[in-house]
């Protein structure tokens, strides 16, 4: 059978194995950094403690015991497409197709390293949540939040009126 890599295991990276698992196919193998999906789109209420970290992940192996592919946890260091390898911090893997699905990385612009986004890492939604929950029992100090998006979409609105909802019960 062929070897399929796919790097990643977020919802393009874990689709991409299940659809090639279904075919029967391929040796598909998912080499992520991380034992779990996270869901972006439910981590906004994180940080608000509308939703437990925990619930926002879901562990490769559950995954993994419907669609049988592999599962390494280790972290991409280099990718060489003349030898069809990747190199891992504990190992070097071979692949006949290899599917890159790491997500997108956002642009470092100077300041930033003082902010927090959900948008970043799984684990900056806990520590929004803990400098909020900090904020809150203090009794005073500032905040800043910041929206990106379509100004015609009042979406944003809900984010904006659970945070106000998660401060008032805390006062």
């Amino acid at each position: 059978m062929k070897k399929v890599l796919i790097l990643g295991s977020g919802f393009a990276g874990i689709q991409a194995a299940i659809e090639l698992q279904k075919q029967n196919k391929f040796e598909v193998t998912v080499i992520s950094d991380r034992d779990y999906m996270y869901i972006y789109p439910i981590s906004i209420w994180v940080p608000v403690q509308m939703i437990e970290f925990e619930n926002v992940k879901v562990p490769l192996t559950d995954i993994q015991k419907k669609y049988p592919f592999n599962i390494i946890i280790d972290s991409v260091k280099e990718i060489h497409t003349f030898e069809q390898s990747v190199i891992c911090e504990k190992q070097t893997l071979y692949y006949d197709y290899l599917i890159v699905a790491f997500g997108a990385e956002k642009m470092k612009h100077k300041g930033i390293e003082n902010t927090l986004s959900i948008c970043g890492k799984p684990e900056i939604a806990v520590s929004i949540r803990n400098q909020l929950t900090e904020l809150i029992e203090q009794g005073h100090g500032k905040i800043a939040i910041g929206f990106g998006g379509n100004p015609k979409d009042k979406s944003d609105l809900v984010t904006k009126y659970r945070l106000c909802i998660f401060a008032e019960k805390k006062l």
